[in-house]
């Protein structure tokens, strides 16, 4: 009789821890899907997906910190008119710093995405074992205007370097915008050609090879 107690109260424990840790994950999971939602809503997330960008889910993200040098990059797709596939950008950097797994924060600064300059008005980071997502949101300035443009970046660690390194750009809240960027809804998936970001020192000056080209998110950059 007590031996089946036992049993029977071990059985409860066993339960009850599990049923902790099942709650503790949705909590988290939960918690993810609003930070997410945002920084950019569904239905942008759904054209970045439509056009080819892999969203890396899960609440386990490797730690992506550190300074990596993208380049040479070059357009996949696009839901803007005169976007070629192929078209090239400007070599950028990128530096994931301060990640926090348990509320998903990370700060996200970089050259030459959307401005000379991109620093992150809200992020967050998913992914699980290797592979990633970051989410951020940038202000972008011409004049008296400006547009709120969500950046998300996925790929793979690999050692000290990222692999497959794809973003989409997707103007989220043209408000203020006027004319003078792309439309609201409007987005770039654009990747590194050759599949390898490597680690680096700095956030310093981009250089540019006289080839290399950039293409804005301005209106008028069609």
């Amino acid at each position: 009789m007590k031996k089946a107690l036992l049993l029977l109260l071990l059985a409860s424990v066993f339960i009850w821890s599990c049923d902790k840790e099942l709650s503790e994950e949705e909590i988290k999971k939960e918690m993810l899907t609003k930070k997410i939602q945002d920084i950019i809503p569904q239905q942008y997330q759904d054209t970045l997906k439509k056009y080819g960008l892999v969203i890396n889910e899960g609440i386990k993200p490797p730690n992506v910190e550190g300074v990596y040098s993208a380049k040479p990059l070059l357009l996949e797709k696009s839901n803007r008119p005169g976007d070629a596939p192929g078209m090239s950008f400007l070599a950028a950097k990128v530096q994931f710093s301060e990640q926090n797994n348990d509320d998903f924060s990370i700060k996200l600064e970089g050259r030459n995405f959307l401005n000379t300059i991109d620093k992150s008005i809200k992020t967050a980071v998913s992914g699980d074992g290797s592979l990633f997502t970051v989410y951020g949101t940038v202000k972008s300035e011409s004049g008296s205007n400006h547009a709120i443009f969500a950046i998300l970046m996925s790929g793979e660690m690999d050692g000290s370097n990222i692999k497959n390194l794809k973003y989409g750009l997707i103007n989220v809240d043209n408000s203020n915008g006027g004319a003078v960027f792309i439309k609201e809804g409007e987005a770039r998936i654009i990747y590194d050609s050759d599949k390898v970001s490597e680690q680096i020192s700095s956030l310093d000056r981009v250089k540019t090879t006289p080839e290399e080209s950039v293409y804005p998110v301005s209106a008028g950059s069609q």
